[in-house]
């Protein structure tokens, strides 16, 4: 009796576990939701814009986007919206982060534009936001080199386009869907480098610049760490270029060698003559 009941068991757990696949759900096709299928960013490095494009600054007053780049200064330049429930301010904090720990001045070494994908906000929303940011960031200078920009659906359009930068509006949640990350252009209005994410790390944050600047600003010793570090998009950040560390400790290695060599000529020479004498 106690046989037949334990068979009879085991029978039932067999069926029961049988029934349920705890790998189910990942032996099942893994795709995208349809709504998340076209949003991200594009790789637009090199790509030059066309930036005539018309914004309402942080008192409302037009200016086209075309404006800052007379100002002669690397652009630091994010997509978002500023009433954004999640993503953005989480975007935003992790840049003025990054910016607050590099040992450049906003204003005076380079620029940060955010501009708002969502037509429907303007300088009522983007002045109170500007203020807060200035003054976690706490330096003098800086408002000159901060700017907010809103604009109609067509001005949004025409910048994003060309960037790439593809997002969505959601019905039921009611905010849009989109990456996060910000690109670096050159003074010219050229995309120099793309980073995604939320955290942008102050070195990569410098390296960027300098490589936008063509050199014209930052130290000696900040070009000579560019020199040997070079930009990795799989890791979204700068890594130590090996050949370029190999080029550096081969000319250092001929360097030292002709000093030695230089030397004992000397000490020979200088021999030779206070034998002869």
């Amino acid at each position: 009796m106690k046989t037949r009941f334990f068979l009879l068991f085991c029978l039932l757990l067999g069926i029961q576990v049988y029934a349920y696949d705890p790998h189910s759900n990942l032996t099942r096709e893994n795709k995208l939701p349809k709504e998340l299928e076209n949003i991200g960013f594009s790789d637009v490095t090199g790509k030059a814009l066309n930036l005539d494009i018309p914004f309402r600054d942080e008192l409302g007053k037009t200016v086209r986007f075309s404006d800052f780049l007379s100002k002669g200064k690397p652009i630091l330049l994010s997509p978002v919206y500023f009433k954004c429930p999640t993503l953005c301010n989480f975007h935003l904090n992790g840049v003025f982060q990054g910016l607050k720990a590099l040992d450049w001045n906003l204003g005076k070494e380079y620029q940060y534009i955010a501009v708002s994908i969502d037509p429907k906000e303007d300088e009522s929303i983007a002045f109170p936001k500007k203020g807060a940011y200035l003054k976690d960031y706490g330096r003098e200078g800086a408002e000159s080199g901060l700017h907010l920009l809103t604009g109609t659906q067509e001005s949004i359009d025409a910048l994003t386009k060309q960037l790439d930068f593809r997002y969505a509006w959601d019905k039921e949640a009611k905010q849009y869907i989109h990456a996060s990350g910000v690109y670096v252009l050159t003074p010219e209005g050229k995309v120099s480098r793309i980073f995604q994410g939320i955290q942008l790390e102050p070195r990569d944050l410098k390296f960027a610049f300098l490589e936008a600047s063509s050199g014209k600003i930052g130290s000696f010793v900040d070009k000579f760490a560019l020199f040997c570090f070079q930009f990795d998009p799989r890791k979204n950040k700068y890594t130590i270029y090996a050949y370029r560390m190999m080029q550096f400790g081969g000319a250092v290695t001929l360097l030292l060698l002709g000093a030695f060599l230089y030397i004992n000529w000397r000490k020979i020479t200088n021999n030779n003559r206070q034998g002869v004498t």
